[in-house]
């Protein structure tokens, strides 16, 4: 940390009067910082050690909050980040040779040519849809390519376990998989024993981002995240202030990359929240986290202003009939709404009985069917959605 620290004040125009000073004197910066000051906070390419002639390699977001963003990345930072999703992979058992179905929305930037595809042993599939259709196609491909792996954004894994649920004699074309790896949401711990009992197939939950890379991952054995501490420096702090959290605490991430040379991103807060506990000696101490929550413009709160975890609603939900999907928005501090993709009416006294338990008992609840939930731009699909702000 030290050293990236000293380099960025050195060659960073943006960090040049930080030089000497300790991490807790530089500022907490977001995107908006970062995009308002992309060019002071950049790096000039030949100051870059290691980079040559290379190109700057430029790394960027879906956009899925609302702000699409751009991370210039040196030549070393981009084969570390590389080597990180291997690491990480190799936890769970999964190889560079093993077969990989990768589930996104494959935009004209991320497409890759078929060459890319073969080098990387990757199947990509587009799931800007999640229909029958894809599915049914989905789980062709799967078998006929003896797949082993499936990386996918969270809320693809609902719709896939559905679609098991039925057509149950889908299970045996996914025979090869080892296990799935879920990104970019929270995962339903529902959905999560499901195809663990139908189909025999652990999910594995990955905590990334596009701006830095791997930052951390569950394994088949640990139900906390392991955290790449040799990749970054986290900083857990409280809500309401840049004061540091406690562990057990609900508290935002902020990172601090520490090897990207082109772009330096300090103090980064993420937008993430998640409780985080100290590990234990064998580890050295590194903090996990025990819960990530996600971005903390969606945190959802409970009548007092308490923060609910977004699968406490799963866990209650997943006991009444008919539901295919939902959705919980809060829109003021006493008001919420449940939307509904059901099969069949389901029994609504019973619905805001498992809610009033969790939100308090002077909550209001309005219930709405829907004939969909619908997919963000970039694949994923909000469980929980806050329009009122604390």
């Amino acid at each position: 940390m030290n050293n990236i620290l000293d380099y960025a004040s050195k060659n960073s125009p943006y960090y040049s009067s930080y030089k000497g000073k300790c991490i807790e004197s530089y500022p907490i910066v977001d995107k908006v910082f970062l995009k308002e000051h992309m060019n002071e906070i950049s790096v000039p390419i030949e100051k870059i050690a290691g980079q040559k002639n290379r190109s700057i390699f430029i790394q960027k977001t879906s956009g899925s909050t609302g702000m699409p963003f751009a991370i210039p990345m040196d030549f070393k930072k981009r084969k570390r980040r590389i080597a990180e999703i291997k690491w990480f992979n190799n936890l769970i058992g999964f190889h560079s040779h093993d077969m990989l179905v990768q589930c996104r929305v494959w935009t004209n930037w991320h497409n890759k040519k078929f060459f890319e595809v073969f080098k990387e042993n990757i199947i990509p599939v587009n799931i800007q849809s999640m229909n029958e259709n894809i599915l049914r196609n989905f789980c062709q491909i799967v078998k006929k390519n003896k797949a082993k792996y499936i990386l996918a954004y969270a809320g693809w894994y609902d719709a896939l376990v559905s679609y098991i649920e039925k057509h149950p004699e889908t299970k045996r074309l996914l025979k090869t998989v080892r296990a799935c790896i879920s990104c970019s949401e929270a995962l339903n711990p529902v959905t999560e024993d499901k195809l663990l009992n139908i189909a025999g197939i652990p999910i594995i939950e990955r905590y990334s981002n596009e701006e830095g890379g791997m930052l951390g991952q569950k394994t088949l054995y640990e139900e906390n995240f392991i955290l790449n501490h040799s990749g970054y420096f986290f900083e857990f702090l409280k809500l309401d202030s840049d004061a540091k959290a406690e562990p057990g605490e609900l508290s935002r991430i902020v990172i601090t990359d520490l090897y990207n040379h082109a772009f330096p991103l300090i103090r980064y807060d993420t937008g993430d929240t998640a409780i985080f506990a100290k590990g234990d000696t064998e580890k050295k101490g590194w903090e996990v986290i025990t819960k990530l929550y996600g971005r903390r413009f969606d945190l959802i709160f409970d009548t007092n202003g308490n923060p609910v975890h977004p699968m406490s609603f799963a866990r209650v939900l997943k006991n009444i009939d008919g539901i295919r999907q939902w959705q919980f928005v809060q829109n003021s501090a006493k008001h919420y709404l449940l939307k509904l993709n059901t099969d069949h009416s389901v029994d609504e006294d019973k619905c805001r009985t498992e809610i009033m338990q969790i939100m308090g008992r002077n909550s209001e609840l309005t219930i709405e069917y829907v004939q969909e939930i619908p997919v963000l731009k970039s694949g994923k699909r909000k469980a929980v959605i806050n329009n009122w702000r604390t």
